[in-house]
């Protein structure tokens, strides 16, 4: 058998990036049923600045201000280091904002990174797609803040527990379980009550800090400071792994580029425009507010009581007795925090996974793609995720720690990518067929040294962020050299499923007697493979009405399809499965 070439894969500039002409074409009179988000009975959720701004403090604000400064410190040996970090955080993840803002002005869909990675590494066509796919889909759950959630329940219920290392971690994990099922179950039934909670516990979160730090800081006035409690000094390689950390805190300023296809434009401003400053309002609030917690648990708590076994747990256990008497309350509030940011993760992560199943690049696609009011079929694979590594990942303080690095880690390397694209996007914007982007312009970064300064300086930072943190390691700590074997692995096993997909679209010299073309590896072996775009010839009308339908919602901006079409017993699997899964539907549900 002599190989040719790879069929479909290398394109020209095919895809556009805009959906003005929304089911354009004689394609609509389709009679293949596809799923269209228009046709719902429900309006999709308008989201306002209230609302973007909301989604990224729910994210941002978790617990991770109340458990990380701790372990920060423990990495620094120094308070006014971890501060001055803090400080950095801040003005590092505004400048990853306005990186992204661009992107999300350029391409308004859901998915953020899914659409920005593939539309600026467009060859090999799928690669980035996949990569970025097998990373979120793995990583981009609700493990953290669910494990958060339950220990400080525990800690509230148990007044007298002083050891968060004492928790039954079975218990802790069927807390996490429940609180995941939990807002599922509510985004499940309907977005708009999820939009409200978010919103609502987002004012909750604000006044919560804020009452914290006037707190803290009346409590350590005078000769009561302990911020003079610190370490001593430690390595440049230590506090790389103390800014990851960090970075988890204020991981969420992407959340509303998420959902950018959500976002509309209303009377007093265009989608543009709510997005902008609901994403900078709501990451300016964070970052002010973190930095002036952080200062306030610094006064307060000397060294020890931060870095120990339970360090954690410290602000609840150590701070609150200190400054408001007893320590039941604060528990609870810290509790509602975290459910606040599985409420914002769970809403927009199931979003992208929902976008990611609508390019067909999944096995069941079908079902992880299905909505009705709400991505059902995303919630479910979220809810999967989020449960098996709440099942199996470390529920201790360092453990906790080590497990969250992981979606940091592998996120600040895809953020590095999206950062270099910053400096083609217009060249690839203008490269559209359409006439109204060939005079496009940058919104932040319209001149020429600030668009190859800041892009270029932030991706060296990230990069020796993601090198030094990725070597430190403590007795009696886990390794985090984990961090970047485990992010190449799950790239490298995505990367095995995209050549896969190649392989099975080459073409080879076998003529097919029907149509009298090449035939494909996949036709010789039952599992054919071919990506449609639309603008192709001879598009089929059922998948040109289906990307026309989901463009207009904006749910997805890739203008492709991934097909894939199974013959002899790998038909025979896939009827069967669809004979097992409509027995379980009618007697169950």
């Amino acid at each position: 058998m002599h190989v040719t070439s790879a069929s479909n894969l290398e394109r020209g500039n095919v895809r556009t990036d805009s959906d003005h002409s929304s089911n354009t074409g004689g394609n609509s009179g389709a009679n293949v049923r596809t799923w269209n988000e228009n046709d719902l009975p429900a309006p999709r959720p308008k989201l306002t600045i209230l609302d973007v701004a909301a989604l990224i403090l729910n994210k941002q604000i978790g617990t991770g201000i109340f458990t990380t400064p701790g372990a920060v410190l423990l990495s620094t040996q120094s308070k006014g280091l971890s501060v001055a970090l803090w400080t950095i955080g801040g003005f590092w993840t505004l400048m990853f904002l306005l990186i992204y803002l661009e992107f999300g002005d350029a391409f308004p869909y859901n998915g953020g990174e899914l659409v920005y990675l593939d539309e600026t590494y467009r060859k090999p066509e799928l690669l980035a797609t996949i990569l970025f796919s097998g990373f979120f889909l793995m990583l981009a759950n609700s493990y953290g803040n669910s494990i958060q959630f339950a220990k400080h329940v525990l800690v509230a219920a148990f007044p007298g527990l002083e050891d968060s290392t004492k928790l039954d971690p079975r218990l802790v994990r069927y807390i996490a379980i429940s609180v995941i099922t939990f807002v599922c179950l509510i985004h499940w039934h309907s977005s708009r009550a999820g939009l409200f909670l978010n919103k609502l516990v987002a004012w909750y979160k604000i006044v919560l800090l804020v009452v914290i730090f006037i707190s803290g800081m009346t409590k350590s006035s005078g000769n009561q400071s302990k911020w003079s409690d610190s370490g001593n000094g430690v390595s440049t390689t230590d506090g790389m792994t103390g800014m990851v950390l960090i970075f988890y805190s204020y991981q969420g300023w992407e959340n509303a580029n998420y959902v950018a296809g959500e976002i509309r434009a209303s009377a007093n401003s265009t989608s543009k425009t709510t997005l902008n400053i609901g994403a900078t309002l709501g990451v300016t609030t964070t970052w002010i507010l973190y930095v002036l917690v952080t200062v306030a648990i610094y006064r307060v708590l000397g060294y020890e009581d931060l870095t120990g076994p339970h360090s954690d747990l410290a602000v609840a256990l150590k701070f609150a007795p200190k400054v408001f008497g007893g320590a039941t309350g604060l528990k609870v509030c810290m509790a509602i925090s975290a459910f606040g940011n599985v409420l914002a993760v769970t809403y927009t992560a199931s979003k992208v996974k929902q976008s990611i199943a609508i390019q067909r690049i999944l096995p069941f696609w079908r079902y992880l793609q299905a909505d009705q009011h709400t991505p059902k079929g995303a919630l479910i694979l979220h809810w999967i995720t989020s449960v098996i590594f709440v099942a199996f990942a470390p529920s201790s303080s360092d453990g906790y720690s080590f497990a969250v690095g992981f979606y940091t880690y592998g996120h600040i390397l895809f953020s590095v990518l999206v950062a270099v694209g910053l400096v083609k996007l217009k060249q690839r914007i203008r490269s559209s067929p359409e006439p109204e982007h060939s005079d496009w312009e940058y919104t932040f970064f319209r001149s020429k040294p600030l668009l190859y300064t800041v892009p270029v300086i932030f991706a060296l930072g990230n990069v020796l962020i993601l090198v030094f943190a990725g070597k430190t390691h403590k007795p009696g700590k886990i390794p985090r050299w984990w961090w970047p074997i485990v992010t190449f692995i799950i790239l490298f096993t995505s990367a095995l499923y995209w050549a896969g997909m190649r392989v099975l679209m080459v073409k080879t010299r076998a003529i097919n007697p029907t149509t009298h073309e090449q035939k494909t590896i996949g036709d010789l072996v039952g599992l054919s493979v071919r990506v449609e775009c639309k603008g192709d010839e001879n598009l089929p009308p059922n998948i040109a009405r289906d990307i026309d339908e989901t463009l207009a919602a904006k749910v997805d901006g890739s203008q492709r399809r991934v097909i894939v079409e199974t013959r002899g017993w790998l038909a025979s699997l896939g009827n069967s499965f669809d004979d097992f899964r409509k027995m379980v539907s009618r007697y169950l549900f």
